[in-house]
């Protein structure tokens, strides 16, 4: 599908799961080289920046979570030109779906204002980072129920959930670090003077701006899903150091009546007690003493 939307003497191009003939037609219309066709048409698994006459091609994959509790990236090309800009996305983004719905909206009420491309191009970049600070504010609402299970005694409950936030901010981390160079080298050759120039100064620093910001986010998450992941990991530690420590001092406590018993049911003669009229008690009185004793001594080693 193709979306036209003109401002003054520029116009952007969106094109969201476009046919083959429809990129072929765009492709046409402004000139645009066939190897940036095939790019396009194909998903590419790593960022991309070329620089041709006339326009400057760039690729970059944005983030986002899914239900299942992982992530998938969404492609987007970007054909930058001095009077132009396409965009190419092969599903709904939302971020860049609102802002064409915006446009569509002032050009039917004809208030849409004069506009130029370098203004176009970081409303859309920043849109696109400000919805991965989104996911990044729904994210630190996760990690406070994390903290909150954790101190509650779910420390095995969220064992996983942790590791998934983990998983889920590493992935997000790493996508971020890899739009830094080919984004810096978009922004130079728009700033070069044969595109902008010095006024698209201002938009740049803005788009590293906000490049840098979520960067910044998803980096202090990540430490802070770490740090929790470390928090739960020592009071699990502690836990199973209890469980450990109660069944020693029960097979401490069990020692003394399983060995008495040992003793006095071997089938020899001259037993000690065996005549006696209260050999049984006799016997219990000193199973309670010597457990007694280890009782006393653990409270003492304070080790109870």
């Amino acid at each position: 599908m193709i979306t036209r939307h003109t401002r003054g003497k520029v116009t952007w191009i969106d094109l969201e799961a476009p046919t083959y003939d429809e990129l072929s037609e765009i492709v046409q219309e402004f000139n645009i080289d066939s190897r940036v066709e095939e790019e396009i048409i194909t998903p590419t698994p790593y960022p991309l920046t070329l620089t041709s006459a006339g326009y400057s091609y760039l690729i970059l994959h944005f983030p986002v979570t899914d239900p299942g509790g992982g992530t998938q990236d969404q492609e987007v090309d970007f054909i930058v030109g001095k009077d132009f800009l396409i965009t190419a996305r092969y599903e709904v983004i939302e971020s860049i779906h609102t802002l064409a719905r915006v446009f569509e909206a002032e050009e039917l009420v004809g208030t849409e204002a004069d506009t130029d491309i370098a203004t176009i191009l970081e409303l859309i970049l920043r849109r696109l980072y400000g919805a991965i600070r989104e996911e990044m504010e729904d994210v630190a609402h996760h990690l406070d129920r994390i903290e909150r299970d954790i101190f509650s005694g779910k420390e095995r409950a969220t064992v996983r959930t942790i590791s998934e936030t983990a998983r889920v901010l590493l992935r997000f981390e790493t996508i971020l670090e890899r739009h830094e160079e080919p984004l810096d080298t978009l922004l130079d050759v728009l700033a070069s003077p044969e595109f902008f120039g010095k006024s698209f100064g201002g938009n740049a620093a803005r788009i590293r701006a906000e490049h840098d910001h979520v960067s910044t986010l998803v980096s202090s998450y990540r430490a802070v899903a770490r740090e929790l992941r470390i928090t739960n990991d020592s009071l699990l530690t502690a836990s199973q150091n209890d469980i450990v420590r109660t069944l020693t001092m029960m097979a401490f406590f069990l020692a003394p009546p399983t060995l008495l018993a040992s003793l006095f049911g071997m089938n020899v003669v001259s037993l000690p007690f065996a005549e006696h009229p209260h050999a049984f008690w006799i016997v219990l009185c000193l199973i309670f003493a010597i457990t007694g004793t280890f009782f006393l001594l653990f409270r003492i080693k304070k080790w109870l």
